[in-house]
């Protein structure tokens, strides 16, 4: 078990002074970002989507991010992706995404370090840090270690994963020689039977054991939609868990705009406000919508509310 003062030094990291004066989004505490995941999938031209993600997070006094790398990444393969994944599991369809793959993975291995300093700059310049990386392991060692190249010069300090249980294993050693936190995602279901698939509240649990840099990463809506009573998973973990991503659905799993669904976002925030261990709160405001950047000013208005 990891003390307040032990995590806050893994959690916490200096700013230069060359950088643009950085945002402050602490509230009582709390510090706020977003997920920018939910920046991915809303119709919008693939390069113009980076630049909407800083707009919308300056204007609404956002100051740390966790980036989502398909939004760094050749947006035609991540559309071959995902377009042979809408398809219903033929073979064809198989063999177009295992071939988009390879040819993400090739370009993961190769693509210039300054693609993501560049990237870097655009946060820095704009006052945000780049605190974590959502990405993908990927299938061999060679991919695995360029996911922490490429999250350490984007200045991240953690790389958030959902993994299963052997892929966690195949993670545990690489995080640990890196000096990385790993937040473990996983699919937080009461209703999921794959042992390994990282699943329910014991499985978390199991999953931690595995390595001393590994904590959670916690979507309390998708715990919510899966049957999880978030607010005591939550509480019994505030050791363990490094972010929080802050999302309202119903239990029956539907994304909803907050303070429409079942999961307890006020009492959460005030939990870790309470607690006052440093764990982060980004905004993951994921239900269909029209104007993405409204909804997270929204959202941030609500958590504020909350904590006032």
């Amino acid at each position: 078990m990891f003390t307040r003062r032990d995590f806050g030094r893994m959690a916490f990291l200096p700013v230069s002074a060359m950088l643009a004066k950085k945002i402050d989004s602490i509230v009582n505490g709390v510090q706020f970002g977003l997920q920018s995941y939910i920046f991915s999938d809303i119709g919008l031209p693939h390069d113009g989507t980076l630049d909407l993600v800083i707009k919308s997070m300056v204007e609404c006094g956002l100051g740390e991010c966790d980036l989502y790398a398909p939004l760094v990444e050749p947006a035609h393969l991540w559309e071959r992706i995902r377009a042979d994944a809408g398809e219903q599991g033929t073979a064809q369809a198989a063999a177009a995404s295992a071939q988009a793959r390879e040819e993400l993975a090739k370009w993961r291995k190769t693509v210039p370090l300054g693609h993501f300093r560049s990237i870097r700059n655009k946060f820095d310049g704009a006052g945000i840090a780049i605190h974590g990386l959502s990405g993908f392991p990927g299938a061999s060692e060679e991919e695995l270690s360029r996911t922490f190249e490429i999250a350490e010069v984007l200045g991240a300090r953690i790389v958030t994963l959902g993994v299963t249980f052997p892929e966690a294993r195949r993670v545990a050693p690489l995080a640990e020689k890196r000096d990385f936190i790993v937040g473990i995602q996983g699919e937080p279901d009461l209703n999921i039977t794959n042992p390994e698939v990282i699943s329910t509240p014991a499985q978390y649990d199991k999953a931690l054991s595995l390595s001393r840099s590994y904590r959670i990463s916690f979507d309390i809506g998708d715990g919510t939609g899966g049957g999880y009573d978030s607010l005591a998973f939550v509480k019994d973990r505030l050791d363990h868990i490094a972010v929080i991503y802050l999302k309202d659905r119903r239990k029956d799993g539907l994304s909803v705009p907050w303070g429409e669904g079942d999961t307890p976002l006020k009492e959460i925030l005030r939990l870790v406000k309470n607690s006052k261990y440093p764990i982060r709160c980004y905004i993951d405001c994921d239900y269909r919508t029209t104007d993405r950047p409204a909804d997270v000013k929204r959202s941030f208005g609500y958590a504020k509310a909350a904590l006032a």
